[in-house]
């Protein structure tokens, strides 16, 4: 079977148009590139598909009207590319640190037409930027830092959206100073979506 077929009879079910197309790109791009560069581990098209993407993509409904995403250790673009295919009106910072994948996030940018700044650094490092509506993080680690940081650079209702198991969103509930709301990711069990929104009182 034709690879973009493929990717895109996958797909189809939750985008559609330019947005399908940029995520079967976004899917090929993965797939050629983990080849050599090992981006994000997956055994098959249906895993990259369905335990990366679309696990990516269960925030998309959190991306309302047009805004600024912030991508942290963004590695193989996920989630931010994903969430960037289907909802163009965002715009935003894909952050990322190493040298490989911040050259393999600059080829997806450019392949997808994604209105979108790649930047090499670490979070920490980050200069003064515009605040950001949303920030997301994915197999980061040490969260409390992250929140920390980030408490300054949300914008007015923004927040903080990680993806984490069931025992990371029970420590982030115990995190002073954060609104914390958490979903079942689908089709993984442990897997849960973990919004924070800061508290000012």
């Amino acid at each position: 079977m034709n690879g973009g077929k493929a990717f895109a009879d996958l797909l189809a079910a939750h985008a559609e148009g330019v947005a399908l197309q940029r995520l079967v790109r976004y899917a090929e791009l993965v797939e050629r590139w983990s080849a050599r560069h090992n981006l994000v581990r997956f055994s098959s098209r249906e895993e990259l598909v369905q335990r990366h993407i679309l696990d990516a993509l269960s925030a998309v409904p959190l991306l309302k009207g047009g805004g600024r995403l912030l991508d942290v250790g963004s590695g193989a673009g996920l989630p931010g590319v994903p969430l960037l295919a289907v909802r163009p009106q965002w715009g935003g910072v894909l952050l990322e640190p190493r040298q490989k994948r911040w050259a393999f996030l600059r080829t997806v940018v450019r392949e997808l037409g994604l209105e979108v700044d790649v930047v090499r650094s670490r979070y920490q490092d980050l200069g003064d930027c515009l605040p950001f509506d949303l920030v997301t993080a994915r197999a980061v680690g040490d969260y409390e830092a992250l929140l920390d940081w980030a408490r300054s650079r949300l914008g007015r209702a923004g927040e903080v959206v990680i993806w984490t198991t069931v025992d990371g969103a029970a420590a982030l509930k115990a995190v002073a100073g954060w609104r914390v709301l958490s979903s079942q990711l689908p089709g993984l069990e442990c897997g849960r979506l973990t919004r924070l929104q800061p508290c000012f009182t």
